[in-house]
């Protein structure tokens, strides 16, 4: 198991991509737990408390904030979802896979990662980004330089910034998005 874990390269284009997130109007039987937030962005959310993924350190410049939600648009061809606030329902950031516009993103995860996550699978590994969207949208970027990575396991996740040069945090994406969606 570890053997695996231990390739310090991995390049999660061919992973499997989980259907995690709550939609928009999630639909739960009567039985489960339900939660409920009022956020800015999207109104009252319910959710069970097994979909909250905890960051231990919060995110880099939100580091008083632990507790998020992954909301998705009932629409599947929308490629973004949003890592909503919890503990400040005022917060949710957008955020998108980087393989659905760069197939080919991978960098190495370190033995401290695989430890604060628990790491155990690598096929568990959700990986997202954030991303920018200005008013004027053709100005669309992502922050590939810091990838949110989760555990799909146990619902842990971090946000870490890579040591290289190969990634910009203002990656614009918009051609690679229409570029993408043009050959499916």
């Amino acid at each position: 198991m570890w053997e695996t874990i231990l390739i310090k390269r991995f390049s999660f284009y061919c992973f499997p991509v989980f259907p995690i997130g709550i939609p928009i109007k999630p639909e739960y039987e009567s039985e489960e737990l339900i939660m409920q937030i009022n956020t800015k962005n999207f109104g009252i959310i319910e959710y069970n408390p097994d979909d909250v993924i905890y960051f231990e350190e919060g995110i880099p410049g939100f580091e008083d904030l632990h507790n998020f939600l992954i909301i998705t648009d009932n629409n599947e061809d929308m490629p973004f979802k949003w890592l909503q606030s919890i503990d400040n329902t005022d917060i949710a950031f957008a955020i998108i896979d980087p393989r659905v516009f760069k197939p080919n993103y991978t960098f190495e995860i370190d033995d401290e990662l695989i430890q604060a996550l628990q790491i155990e699978d690598i096929n568990h590994l959700l990986i997202y980004v954030i991303v920018v969207i200005p008013d004027e949208i053709e100005k669309m970027t992502a922050n590939l330089k810091a990838p949110i990575i989760i555990n799909a396991r146990n619902n842990k996740g971090k946000q870490v910034i890579l040591d290289n040069d190969e990634y910009l945090i203002k990656h614009p994406i918009l051609e690679e998005l229409k570029n993408a969606y043009s050959n499916t």
